[in-house]
């Protein structure tokens, strides 16, 4: 058996996401984009391994909701993502999660556009003051959830399954 499956089987769970994450953000940080276009910077987050794309996204959701709610989430456009974070959480099981995102969608997307057309409307989003209000309820569901949903734990779970 060769070292690194050793080394690998043995790895913690934030140990693993951590890599996987300095990876992709390494990728994203180091690719040549136009930062002012959201279809480049999502084909650039695209072609990361399955594995490193699911840890950016959640990690990202993680980071900015905790940070500033999902105010600053859609705000700072990491909402292009949101379709992908459902499916990923709901895939690793942190289906409260994946609701509380799905529940945050009709605020900044009212009327439903769909793939390009939602990208295109969350990539340059100001949210109007009645927006954030609303959105604030989902930021004190998402704060309640952490006790319940670690996802950490499941995200990393999920990893060493599938990498195993």
């Amino acid at each position: 058996m060769p070292k690194n499956r050793i080394e690998m089987e043995n790895i913690s769970n934030r140990a693993l996401i951590s890599r996987l994450y300095s990876s992709a953000n390494l990728q994203v940080e180091e690719a040549d984009f136009d930062t002012e276009s959201w279809s480049h910077w999502y084909e650039v987050v695209q072609e990361l391994t399955g594995p490193e794309k699911m840890v950016y996204v959640i990690v990202k959701l993680n980071q900015t909701v905790t940070n500033g709610g999902f105010t600053e989430f859609y705000e700072n456009s990491y909402g292009v993502f949101a379709p992908e974070m459902i499916h990923v959480l709901n895939e690793i099981k942190a289906v409260g999660t994946a609701q509380i995102i799905a529940s945050s969608l009709p605020v900044v997307n009212p009327t439903g556009l769909l793939d390009d057309a939602y990208k295109e409307l969350v990539f340059n989003l100001k949210l109007s003051e009645q927006q954030r209000e609303e959105l604030y309820s989902q930021d004190m569901l998402y704060d309640q959830l952490h006790d319940q949903e670690n996802l950490e734990d499941l995200l990393g779970d999920y990893l060493q399954k599938i990498i195993h």
